[in-house]
């Protein structure tokens, strides 16, 4: 009983710092949203799916990343699915900052989406090819890092 209620009163407090980043204070609804635990990535995501205003879908992509946990990255997957580009290249660049083997996976899956319009899907595999060229940078930066010798 006390868990519902928690959730209940954690969701509301996510429905009030939306209103907020709705009304013009993008700041303090994103700092408060990543003050709360990071427990609440469920309730974010079920957020995500239920929005049908692309700059607050941006914005919860944005919000998911931040606290940079790779429980986040099969939701960027999905939201690499977004028809909005603001939304997807939000999430590419959740991804590229939790570049990991993971995170590219979830990058090179996303090679086969199409698209519409030529344009779109264009423009969508040069911002993904991007992004894959910087998380294997980067993962090739972390495995070719200088050993010490042992002493």
């Amino acid at each position: 009983m006390r868990h519902l209620a928690l959730m209940e009163t954690t969701a509301s407090q996510i429905a009030e710092y939306l209103q907020r980043f709705q009304k013009g204070d993008r700041e303090g609804a994103f700092f408060r949203l990543l003050e709360m635990e990071h427990e609440i990535l469920p309730m974010l995501v079920a957020a995500f799916r239920s929005e049908r205003d692309s700059r607050v879908r941006e914005f919860l992509v944005e919000v998911i990343w931040q606290p940079r946990q790779p429980s986040a990255i099969p939701f960027l997957g999905e939201a690499l699915r977004d028809a909005e580009p603001e939304v997807w290249k939000q999430a590419l660049d959740g991804l590229v900052t939790l570049a990991s083997p993971a995170a590219l996976d979830v990058l090179r899956s996303a090679k086969t989406r199409q698209f519409a319009r030529q344009r779109e899907g264009d423009e969508f595999h040069r911002w993904l090819d991007e992004a894959i060229e910087q998380v294997e940078s980067e993962i090739a930066s972390v495995f070719m890092l200088p050993q010490r010798p042992l002493t």
